[in-house]
């Protein structure tokens, strides 16, 4: 009797992963024809859209034809029409072929090149379709059956001992991880997440997913759930485990319909499950579904704006600071969101000057003020302090307003950071040269006047660096003291108040 189980249970193991390998170029099929049918112009679309529709429909008829003939509740090989289920999945499959030829010759008569390419991958996953289907009897009788192995439990750190992570700022789109070892899987979920209005990175494993999770910011990730080497369900439990990844939501894909293999990956912390083929639109709903729960909990947050002020030798340390910013918003995630100010990321208009453009210091949070060898160019005269003199640069103009905020306010705090080392410079052009030796003095000047007293002693601390890592430490460091210390006296005041 055990052995019937065993036998039983091996069968249906084997008869999910065959459903799951058909139903993942049949997916590819009814994809690409769906792309087509979207980027045509109106002219072309009168002359292939019922082609493609009839493609589209031949793709919903094999996925009807994998339940009718190996679906879930098939127990036995001697359950299955063999002969019949490939003579139906031959049929289908010879629409795809024929209609698909038919687009392709027309095409190239019309010299429409663009979607030929498509038009060719929809072929050939109709060729990966049928050597499936050919392959039905083997499949079904092979004695080494699929096993579905779940990864070994681990410790992973209860939602006490954790309570980080979230990813870049999110705006009306978001940055979305796409992980499947399918390379025509990579492409259409990277295709359809664009023209969601999202963007797109993808990677072919579970491994190369968490390297780059290590190094780069993501708001979303989809992640298929078979895939060899590390499997979905593995991947997703390492993120779940790790404290800088747990808190970024994640959506499983996968074109098996086991509703076990669903509920663990909801289990171990999956988002949201959606089985392939994918429909777009449910696709979306749950893309943003998803990103909706961040911005509510980033929105329930205290937030902290933080200005990053400097001229425009120190590009590489600004983007240091977006990236410093980004990795504690992971670590302050549920408690705290910054929120960077640049203003290379801002539509600057040529009407305007940048300093009117631009969130006033002021009315932030922290000023992060990054300096080397340049202190910048006056501003015009429509910009003037409030004595009537002009300031020496948008960079003093910044530096000014958050200290006149801070004198007044109490914010926002101030870091400054001064970069060591000469820049370098080429010898050949010497206009260059002493204008960037000016530079220097102008800038050395004007730290002296606002931070050294008359005495000679320094009333305003700054920070000196060599390198982008020596700033990356002491800007991660001293800007998670200033957030908890700020959190902490937010605490103390509701406890008083109670």
């Amino acid at each position: 009797m055990m052995k019937k189980v065993e036998d039983s249970s091996a069968f249906k193991a084997q008869l999910s992963k065959l459903r799951h390998d058909i139903r993942t170029p049949v997916g590819h099929i009814i994809g690409y024809a769906e792309m087509i049918e979207e980027d045509l112009p109106p002219d072309l679309l009168k002359t292939f859209s019922g082609d493609l529709q009839a493609i589209q429909n031949a793709g919903q008829k094999m996925l009807a034809l994998i339940e009718d003939f190996l679906g879930a509740t098939t127990a036995s090989p001697e359950e299955v029409n063999v002969s019949e289920a490939q003579f139906q999945f031959r049929m289908q499959l010879n629409h795809i072929n024929g209609y698909s030829e038919m687009i392709f010759e027309e095409a190239t008569d019309l010299d429409e090149n663009e979607f030929i390419s498509d038009i060719e991958k929809i072929s050939g996953a109709g060729r990966a379709a049928l050597k499936l289907v050919e392959a039905i009897p083997q499949r079904l009788l092979e004695k080494s059956a699929y096993k579905e192995t779940s990864p070994k439990k681990k410790n992973i750190p209860t939602t006490e001992q954790n309570t980080q992570v979230i990813t870049s700022e999110i705006g009306q789109g978001g940055e979305i991880l796409v992980v499947d070892d399918d390379i025509s899987n990579r492409e259409l979920l990277k295709r359809r997440v664009k023209r969601m209005g999202y963007s797109a990175r993808v990677v072919s494993s579970g491994e190369e997913a968490l390297a780059l999770l290590e190094t780069e910011r993501f708001d979303l990730v989809l992640l298929d759930y078979m895939m060899p080497g590390l499997s979905g369900l593995e991947t997703l439990q390492r993120m779940k485990s790790s404290s800088r990844l747990r808190t970024i939501p994640v959506i499983m894909l996968s074109a098996s319909d086991d509703i076990g293999m669903m509920v663990e990956c909801i289990l171990q912390g999956a988002e949201d499950y959606i089985f392939k083929p994918f429909n777009p639109i449910l696709l979306q709903a749950r893309i943003s579904a998803c990103l909706e729960k961040v911005r509510l909990r980033q929105n329930i947050s205290r937030q902290f704006r933080i200005f990053i002020s400097s001229p425009g030798d120190v590009i590489p340390e600004r983007r240091v600071a977006k990236t410093v910013i980004g990795r504690l918003n992971e670590e302050f995630f549920g408690r705290a969101y910054l929120i960077p100010i640049l203003w290379e990321e801002e539509p600057m208009l040529a009407s305007e000057t940048f300093q009117a453009q631009i969130h006033p210091p002021h009315e932030t949070e922290i000023y992060v003020g990054i300096l080397w060898s340049r202190i910048g160019s006056p501003l015009p005269d429509t910009i003037l302090r409030p004595d009537g003199t002009r300031y020496e640069s948008g960079t003093a103009f910044e530096f000014e307003d958050a200290l006149s905020g801070f004198k007044q306010q109490g914010s926002p705090e101030m870091l400054l950071y001064r970069k060591q080392g000469a820049p370098t410079l080429s010898l050949e052009d010497r206009d260059v040269v002493l204008d960037r030796l000016d530079q220097i003095d102008k800038l050395s000047q004007y730290l002296d006047r606002w931070l050294i007293g008359e005495d000679g002693s320094y009333i305003g601390a700054f920070h000196m660096f060599e390198t982008e890592e020596q700033l990356d430490t002491m800007l991660e460091m001293h800007l998670r003291k200033l957030v908890e210390a700020r959190l902490a006296e937010d605490t103390s005041a509701r406890t008083d108040a109670a």
